[in-house]
């Protein structure tokens, strides 16, 4: 049995098991990767949500790995399949910090994604991805802070929580943001979620 019938939906897996057991031997054996990117190809959108989801748990634990693969995974961020879209953005976001020359050119997808997506989860991986391109360099951080300053306003401030976590990280390779960044928390220190008022209040002092 290879790689990709061990994979959760080949294999009649209904749950995560399967794609996490993969995961875990890639960490170990970082040549499996080789393997599972393979499948980010196909045209099974259950296969290649499984790849995907791969590369999401390799990169949570070593994202070093992953970043060779990122030109294969880009693609997918626009994906017609909801969990491909969120698994690939979601890895995508998890070594966005160690390659932001192939991240960048994606920047306009990803406020895209944040402004129009339908997908709760799809937007919240673009704006973490947004955050961890910005944390690579002072260049990148003001390139992409406009973004974060609209998205902590649209859908209703649902995405105020990764913004502001974005921001923080932000302001320690990028400190001429810090004035902005006060100014944008204060907004949030009544905000209806005590964990984004914790935040606000972390950047306002």
């Amino acid at each position: 049995m290879n790689i990709l019938e061990r994979l959760s939906s080949p294999a009649g897996d209904r749950s995560e098991a399967s794609n996490k057991a993969v995961a875990r031997e890639a960490l170990e054996q970082p040549d499996i990767l080789d393997e599972v990117a393979v499948g980010l190809e196909w045209n099974d959108h259950k296969l290649v949500g499984n790849c995907a989801e791969v590369f999401t748990e390799v990169a949570k634990q070593n994202p070093a790995l992953v970043a060779p693969y990122v030109d294969r995974i880009a693609p997918l961020i626009s994906h017609k399949n909801t969990r491909v879209r969120w698994e690939s953005t979601h890895a995508l976001a998890l070594v966005a910090s160690l390659t932001p020359a192939q991240v960048a050119p994606l920047l306009p997808d990803l406020v895209d994604k944040i402004e129009r997506d339908k997908s709760v989860i799809v937007r919240d991986c673009a704006v973490l991805a947004l955050g961890e391109y910005g944390r690579s360099g002072p260049e990148a951080a003001r390139e992409i802070f406009p973004h974060l300053l609209r998205a902590l306003e649209m859908w209703e401030s649902k995405h105020a929580k990764l913004v502001l976590e974005a921001m923080i990280k932000l302001a320690k390779v990028e400190p001429g943001l810090e004035a902005e960044m006060r100014t944008a928390a204060h907004g949030c220190l009544d905000h209806r979620r005590a964990n984004v008022r914790r935040l606000a209040q972390r950047l306002v002092l």
